[in-house]
Parts: C-alpha cells; structure tokens; sequence
C-alpha cells in the first residue's frame, strides 16, 4: 500500500508541477508582473522556512557528553 500512494503522491506532484509551469510561461508571455513575483515570493518564503527548521533542528538537538573511556 505505501509504495502505491507514494506513486500517487508522485503523480499528483508532476501535474501541478506542469500545470504551474504553464501558467508561469503564459503569465509572462503576457508580461505579468505577478507571474515573476509570485513564484520568486515563494522561493523566497520557502528558503527562510528551510532555514529556519534548520536552526530550529540546531537549537533543539541535544548535546551528549563524550564517553570517558
């Protein structure tokens, strides 16, 4: 069952990465501002959220002593 949904998951995945690949080429095409600044917002965005769990999974790891050998 899960090699199933995760090749659904995948497929669902490829099509909105198509159907906004195209609506990013046909937003430019007509020169559209938000068709540029929508998906540079949202790396952007997504950048500092990956950032940040990084930091997060820094600050909340915990420190083990080393052995005494």
């Amino acid at each position: 069952m899960g090699a199933e949904r995760s090749h659904t998951y995948g497929m669902i995945i490829c099509a909105v990465s198509v159907v906004t690949g195209i609506a990013f080429l046909i937003g430019v095409l007509k020169k559209s501002y938000l068709a540029l600044a929508l998906p540079v917002t949202a790396g952007f965005l997504g950048a500092l959220y990956i950032s940040f769990w990084i930091g997060r999974a820094l600050v909340t790891t915990p420190i083990e002593p080393p052995a005494d050998d």
